[in-house]
């Protein structure tokens, strides 16, 4: 638990669920945070409603994944239909090497009562309408002038500043990030409602036609997303039943009528990012960095991803473990990963919205042919669940290679070796030739004088996905708090001095060398 005599050194500008995520990952390294909010919640509209596996499995860190799960619909698979006629279907049940094969939806608000609950379990809340009004950042910190509920001003300084305040980012536009990008043509209708006579599924569908889309997604209990592009002659902003049942009646198959409906809205999709994550002591982070199309619906997922990915980078620099330039990452990390994900979705709602024939003809038989030789489910499942995400050089063979997510989690489990939340991890495997006592001796030693990762034997443990790439040699996996390959390190159990060395060398990248081991400093300064 963090002490609370220590000051919070961090400030997270936005008590959505990237700021709440954020927060529970530095409340895991042991630091805390000030987390405002300008608004106390109130919307009854549920928004994001997926959560795709890879961003289950990182909730899994931040201690809420299951509740999640729970509370949420599953679905597991995604059906595609053109002009009222099946043309293709992607399963997620047959994703290999991850601990959630499947996606659930759960409103957004729902999402953020969890969060905010497990928030306060670890000691921390959320400071409502609390605004953060100007930002001047300085060598060592940065003066955040803030107005509080009473409506007078303080400043207070923090050594770190994050913005997850959304697309209309105050933090963005206080320290001068560039914001580019274009506003999409196509409005879309959305609404939380019961269709009549019709059970919740596992499945979610998008219908696609030549006069516009609409997608049902199941939230349980009869209700459903349902979303829509806007015909060109509609100029409204709070579409009826009559709208929404029109559409249904143009472009969904058989006869289907609204019961009651939650909430309804237009809104009008942005492809925009920032020209950078971080820049000196704040960073942007979710709505603030970056705005997608809805298409695949990723834009919460992609939110969350950063959220990790600053999190333990950021925690380790306060705590002092870190070096500060592990921060850089961020930015390099995340922005190519999020420019892949805003490309899909950008692909994705231009396809949907094919209108000329020919077109349309080339579109449903790639989904056809596609869904027959399971290639669409290959290429698009592991995109849309967000399990690609990759941090590196991708590989043009199976082989390991730094940046990619491993197969592997922080529950525990008997079947597999389980990551740590607040520290490197370090796999060691044998490879397929070795000798046991040379081998355990080694293992043995490392653990002992490699002390700021949790280093584990890999042996006969490794899953199937990951058995399949590991080298025939001997090597240990440096793994990231998030799950993510940072190097692969030879290792020969015949000079086990030159072992321990090389592996504290590969730490000491990016963990200061007192932070990895005192016996280590000299040999890895």
């Amino acid at each position: 638990m963090v002490s609370d005599t220590q000051p919070p050194r961090v400030l997270i500008v936005g008590g959505g669920p990237v700021g709440m995520v954020l927060a529970c990952e530095l409340l895991a390294h042991g630091v805390r945070a000030d987390v405002i909010s300008k608004l106390r919640r109130q919307s009854p509209h549920s928004r994001a409603t997926i959560l795709w596996p890879r961003v289950l499995e990182l909730l899994d860190r931040v201690g809420v994944g299951r509740k999640l799960v729970e509370n949420g619909h599953y679905f597991d698979q995604m059906n595609y239909y053109s002009q009222k006629k099946m043309i293709g279907l992607i399963r997620f049940d047959r994703l290999g090497g991850v601990g959630y094969p499947f996606a659930i939806t759960l409103p957004q608000w729902r999402t953020e009562e969890i969060l905010e609950e497990h928030l306060t379990t670890l000691g921390s809340t959320i400071d409502y309408e609390t605004t953060f009004v100007d930002g001047v950042q300085h060598p060592d910190g940065v003066e955040c002038r803030l107005q509080l509920p009473t409506g007078t001003s303080e400043t207070r300084t923090y050594d770190y500043v994050v913005g997850a305040d959304g697309y209309n980012s105050t933090v963005r536009d206080v320290f001068g990030f560039r914001f580019v990008g274009r506003t999409l043509r196509t409005r879309l209708a959305i609404t939380d409602a019961e269709i009549l006579g019709e059970t919740t599924s596992s499945e979610a569908a998008y219908y696609l036609t030549r006069s516009g889309n609409m997608v049902l997604a199941p939230l349980g209990d009869g209700v459903f997303r349902v979303g829509a592009s806007v015909p060109d002659d509609y100029l409204g902003d709070t579409p009826d039943r009559a709208f929404f049942e029109t559409l249904l009646a143009e472009r969904v198959p058989g006869a289907r009528r609204l019961g009651e409906m939650k909430f309804s809205g237009v809104f009008t999709a942005h492809v925009r990012s920032a020209g950078t994550y971080g820049s000196g002591r704040v960073f942007l982070a979710g709505d603030a960095a970056h705005a997608m199309s809805p298409s695949g619906a990723q834009g919460l997922n992609t939110g969350i991803q950063d959220a990790v990915n600053l999190g333990w980078k950021l925690a380790g620099v306060v705590r002092g473990d870190y070096r500060p330039d592990l921060l850089d990452s961020y930015d390099t990390e995340r922005r190519p990963a999020v420019d892949a994900v805003a490309g899909l979705s950008t692909r994705l709602a231009r396809i949907g919205l094919y209108s000329a024939r020919h077109q349309t003809l080339a579109r449903d038989t790639v989904y056809r042919l596609g869904s027959t030789t399971r290639m669409l489910e290959k290429v698009l499942a592991p995109k849309l669940a967000q399990l690609d995400t990759h941090y590196g050089a991708r590989p043009k063979t199976r082989s390991l290679v730094p940046g990619e997510r491993l197969p592997l989690g922080w529950r525990e489990s008997s079947a597999a070796p389980v990551l740590r939340v607040d520290r490197y991890t370090v796999l060691l495997w044998p490879g397929l030739r070795y000798r046991y006592e040379r081998w355990t001796g080694l293992v043995e030693r490392l653990r002992e004088q490699v002390t700021e990762a949790a280093v584990s034997d890999l042996g006969g443990r490794p899953p199937g996905p990951l058995l399949s790439k590991l080298p025939r040699e001997a090597h240990a996996l440096i793994i990231r708090p998030d799950g993510h390959l940072d190097s692969l390190v030879p290792m020969d159990d015949n000079a086990p001095a030159a072992a321990v060395r090389n592996v504290g060398q590969a730490l000491a990248r990016h963990v200061i060398p007192h932070a990895v081991a005192p016996q280590l400093a000299a040999q890895s300064a």
